[in-house]
């Protein structure tokens, strides 16, 4: 379809050059393609008679055959449609937000099985504590 649009526009200009002409006729021409192209740059490119006409404006690339790749064929996936999805399907969950806090235990004396009593010598433990946190809506119907 492109070669035989191509060919008809060729075969078009060629016959109209042969044809006398007159400066009139090329100005009002020059105006009409002055007034096409400038709309095909304000738009981007979007706007492209000439180039629709033509067949030249198609966004497809080409890729040889020896490059393309052979697909398997896919399984057919079957999709699972519920029919009620109202409110009751969500719920609204509290999600804590930790941190941890550091605090220091004195020097003292603690009761060990097979050693008896022993010693502990002043020390930071860490511990995990709930600061704050948010609601999130969870979907739970399947």
């Amino acid at each position: 379809m492109k070669k035989v649009t191509i060919i008809i526009l060729c075969l078009t200009f060629t016959g109209g050059i042969s044809n006398v002409s007159y400066a009139s006729d090329w100005d009002k021409a020059g105006k009409v393609f002055a007034i096409i192209e400038g709309m095909r740059v304000l738009t981007g490119g979007k706007v492209d008679v000439i180039g629709n006409v033509t067949g030249i404006n198609n966004q497809a690339t080409y890729v040889p055959r020896k490059i393309q790749k052979k697909h398997k064929p896919r399984p057919r996936q079957r999709y699972v449609y519920h029919k009620h999805r109202g409110r009751d399907c969500f719920d609204r969950v509290w999600v804590p937000h930790y941190k941890y806090t550091k605090k220091y235990i004195p020097k003292h004396e603690d009761h060990h099985k097979r050693y008896g009593q022993i010693i502990v010598d002043g020390h930071y433990i860490r511990y995990k504590v709930e600061s704050g946190g948010h609601w999130e809506t969870r979907d739970y119907c399947y």
